[in-house]
Order: structure tokens, then C-alpha cells, then sequence
């Protein structure tokens, strides 16, 4: 049985805790101080928050090492979700914990002997903490292709790193023929801010004055325009998606997963994040002609901006099942998965 941490800033990494459940089933428990979702399989431990609770005395904090990124000194919330965490893994006798994402949880399972994977986001993950966080792992998973790899990553962290690709299990129905003119227009919010997204709106209706704007992702009494049709919040919006002929949206996982899944055109706007994270998925998708920049749309008509490469996107959670497959029998030595899973990948090219 495997553990799977996830993180509790933004919808993401319960998700692809969410996709690991469909493959694990009743094989791999769930943490997150995040609340359950209805549709999660498997088992579950809700934690402490990690959030200040007052508990730490301001009088006892010192500098945070380098090997961590949080650590106040005396918070019991903190305190008391570690606990919780190794006497679940000890009662679940679990082989192995994911962490999604978190260096310090990466330093409490080493310190107690429990093998972790490491999940890295993209972006340039070069820091101390990070770099000791995949270093003491057995192997590290990222959910986007190699492809998408930062180019500062070193070879030694690309070897031991699972690339399991753009995965969901949603299914979108793909247009056979994409407009040559675009009629109508997705905005999709992420849910980790959404700054750059906000100025780039005005852009729209002056570049496609006849077409239909409909955005999704942030309350609808939160942003206005004559233009623009707020949707709010809508949970499932592949409808809308299949609809669209252009979707304009930030450089989050799942937002760039089910994008490119619709093969949809994308204006692909990235919004802060610490490492670089979007902006180095931005690069790799203006890159590969998967989508374009906001300043590039003046420059396009709209038969060019519809004409951009597509991505394969397993939507049949294939990977997952082939890291499945390579766990089993082999919990004794989990740093060769990294080995097994590529030269799987390589027997399969080769038939």
C-alpha cells in the first residue's frame, strides 16, 4: 500500500491524487488537511492544518534551514499533523509515501526511514531545499513531459525522475475540423491567482470584436464587461471547452492537460509563480507551437492562430498503470523504478 501527500495551497495536487486513487484504488491512502472529495477512492486521513495557528511563540523563532522552506519553531498544529502522519504510516504499513509537494514532509520521511517519491512541478526547482527534497528520495514523478523539463535541470535529477506526461481522466470530444475563424471564446481562471489573466482580458474584444467571450473560474460578480460573459464557477466545463474555437488561459497542469487534450487553440498567458514555474510551461508550449503568446495575436489572423501542433494526452491514465505495474514485487528496491518504467516505455515504441 502507497501514500499520497498532497499539498493543500490550490485544487491540483488533490487532483492527481484523485487520478493515483482511480489506479490504487483501496491500495493507497490519501493526506491532505484539504477536505475529501466525494469522488476520492481509496483511503483518507484528514490532517492539522499547517496554516499559523498562534502557537508559536515569536520569541523562540529562529532562521529556517536551508533544507526546508516553512518551519515555524513550536506551532502544535505542526506538531501534531507530523505525529499523525508517521503513526498512520506505521499502522497502514505503507511502502512507500508520494509527496505532492512539500520539502518538509520529503525531510520528516527520511528522518524516519520511510521511502518517499518526490513530485516535481516544472520550473526551475534549484534551490537547497528542493535539490536535498529530490536527493533523498527514491525516485521523483513529474506530471508534463520531459519535453517540458526545465533546461537548468541536471542530468543526475533527470535520470531519477518519472515523466509521466499530461494525464486526466476526463474525456473531451474533439472537433473533427477546426474553424478557420474564431467565433468563440474560453476564458478559463486557474485557482492560484490569476493577475496576468485579469490585464490581458481588455485585449480580447479589441482583437475579436465579433466573436463570443465566455469566461469560467472566478465569481461572477467579481469582474464585469459588456464584452465578456462571466460563468462563475462551473465544476464541469467540457462542454463549453468542446465549444470554443480559442481558449485563453494561465499555464497550470490541469488547465494545459485538458486544453490540449480538446486540441483547442491556445492563448497561453503565464501567471507568477515562485520558480518560474509557468512561465517555463509557456515556454515549452510557444516552443512547440502549441500555443501562442498574448502579443502575438495582433501580429496573427485567425487561420494562423487556429493552426497550432497538438499533444498526445493520456486520457486512459496509461502511465499510472505502467508505474503500478512497476511498483508491484518491487517495493525492496524502488530506485530502479525510474529503469524499469523507461524501458517499458522503450519495449512499447519498439512494437
Amino acid at each position: 500500500m502507497i501514500g499520497y501527500y498532497a499539498h493543500q495551497h490550490g485544487n491540483g495536487h488533490l487532483n492527481f491524487a484523485r487520478l493515483f486513487a482511480e489506479i490504487f484504488q483501496d491500495k493507497m491512502c490519501t493526506f491532505s488537511s484539504l477536505e475529501r472529495p466525494a469522488t476520492l477512492k481509496g483511503g483518507f486521513v484528514q490532517l492539522a492544518d499547517e496554516n499559523p495557528d498562534g502557537t508559536a511563540n515569536p520569541e523562540n523563532q529562529v532562521a529556517v534551514p536551508d533544507y526546508l522552506h516553512y518551519s515555524p519553531v513550536g506551532q502544535q498544529s505542526i506538531q501534531y499533523r507530523s505525529v499523525q502522519i508517521l503513526k498512520e504510516v506505521l499502522e497502514r504499513s505503507l511502502k512507500l509515501m508520494i509527496v505532492d509537494v512539500s520539502v518538509e514532509i520529503a525531510a520528516l520521511m527520511r528522518a524516519s526511514s520511510i521511502p518517499y517519491a518526490y513530485v516535481k512541478l516544472p520550473g526551475h526547482r534549484d534551490d537547497p531545499a528542493h535539490v536535498q527534497a529530490f536527493q533523498g528520495a527514491v525516485f521523483v514523478l513529474a506530471y508534463y513531459p520531459e519535453q517540458f523539463e526545465s533546461k537548468r535541470t541536471p542530468e543526475w535529477l533527470r535520470k531519477k525522475t518519472i515523466y509521466l506526461g499530461f494525464m486526466t481522466d476526463r474525456k473531451i470530444e474533439v472537433q473533427s475540423k477546426a474553424s478557420e475563424v474564431v467565433k468563440n471564446i474560453l476564458v478559463i481562471s486557474g485557482g492560484g491567482g490569476n493577475d496576468r489573466l485579469l490585464k490581458a482580458l481588455p485585449v480580447l474584444p479589441k482583437r475579436f470584436p465579433s466573436a463570443e467571450i465566455k469566461m469560467i473560474g472566478m465569481p461572477e460578480a467579481s469582474f464585469k464587461h459588456t464584452r465578456l460573459k462571466n460563468c462563475g464557477y462551473i465544476q464541469d466545463f467540457r462542454q463549453l471547452l468542446e465549444q470554443a474555437d480559442l481558449v485563453v488561459a494561465n499555464c497550470g497542469l490541469n488547465s494545459v492537460t485538458e486544453i490540449l487534450q480538446a486540441r483547442k487553440a491556445f492563448v497561453a498567458i503565464p501567471e507568477e509563480r515562485p520558480y518560474e514555474e509557468q512561465e517555463t510551461t509557456a515556454a515549452r508550449l510557444y516552443e512547440h507551437r502549441l500555443a501562442v503568446d498574448l502579443h502575438s495575436l495582433f501580429n496573427l489572423d485567425d487561420s494562423e492562430i487556429m493552426e497550432q501542433n497538438q499533444w498526445v494526452v493520456d486520457d486512459e491514465l496509461r502511465a499510472l498503470k505502467k508505474l503500478k505495474s512497476n511498483l508491484i514485487g518491487n517495493y525492496h528496491r524502488l530506485p530502479v523504478i525510474p529503469e524499469l518504467f523507461f524501458n517499458q516505455q522503450l519495449e512499447q515504441h519498439a512494437e
